[in-house]
This record gives C-alpha cells, structure tokens and sequence, in this order.
C-alpha cells in the first residue's frame, strides 16, 4: 500500500505535507508510512483518503480495480467536466492544482455560489484551458527537438 499512497500523492499533484492537510493528518505521519517507519495508517486516515480524494477502496489497499471511483458519468475512462458539480470535485482535479493562487480563488468563489449554470461555464473553461495547455505542451516539446537537430 505505500507505492499505492506514493502514486496517489503523485496523481493528485500535491505535496506530502498538502495530501495530508486535506485529510486532517500530519504530515509526518504519511512520511513515515510511506517510508516504512510505521506499521500502517488506522482506520479512519484511510477512510479520509477514499472520501476526500475519491480513491476506490479496492485499488488502495490491495491495489485491484481503477484507483479513482468513477462518477456516474464517467464514460470509455473519461471524466466529463459537465459532471462536476461542487468544488470539492473541482479541486481534486490536475487542472486546478496547475492554476495559480488567485486562479483557484477565483474558480472556488465561483463554484461556491452553487449555481449549475456557472459551474457548467466553469467546466467550459477547465475544458479549454486544458486543450490550451496541451497544445502549449507539444509547441515546446517541438522547440526543444528543433534545437536538438
């Protein structure tokens, strides 16, 4: 299970000390677990980790299954951003961990107002935004393998 917490830490993009704020832990305690410094993490550690980042049980402690548990709209292993429906979701994703300080602000103060239209907008934005990122990604990729040549 502690290559498992590693790889769950790396996915959410968080650091140690971040991975274990959310779950109401010291960060010490996830260190020395995952360095093998402790036997294990009790009970309700483990229940904050599926709930809080939504990890099927399965994948975490035997390593079986997907490691997220899918939302229901969840289709061919892709989430649709039209399915988020409260920030807690929001956050959990890669995008919103890229953004800045005051863009996570701003997206969490929007999607407080609980309004399904507003969060659909901001699902729009996540959606561009990524594809804008993604493309931005392979310009450099391509920069870098022209200088290389």
């Amino acid at each position: 299970m502690r290559d498992r917490l590693k790889i769950l830490i790396s996915e959410t993009g968080l650091s140690q000390k971040e991975f274990a704020e959310r779950i109401n832990i010291s960060s010490s305690a996830i260190t020395q677990f995952i360095k093998g410094q402790s036997k294990g993490l009790n009970s309700d550690t483990l229940q904050s980790i599926i709930s809080v980042y939504n990890v099927n049980p399965s994948w975490l402690l035997t390593g079986e299954g997907e490691m997220f548990s899918s939302p229901p709209d969840a289709k061919d292993g892709k989430i649709s951003y039209t399915a988020i429906t409260d920030i807690s979701e929001i956050t959990r994703t890669r995008w919103f961990k890229n953004l800045t300080k005051e863009q996570r602000e701003i997206i969490t103060h929007l999607a407080s107002v609980k309004d399904r239209g507003i969060l659909k907008k901001v699902s729009d934005i996540m959606s561009r935004q990524s594809a804008k990122e993604k493309g931005d990604r392979e310009l450099e990729e391509l920069d870098r393998e022209l200088k290389r040549k």
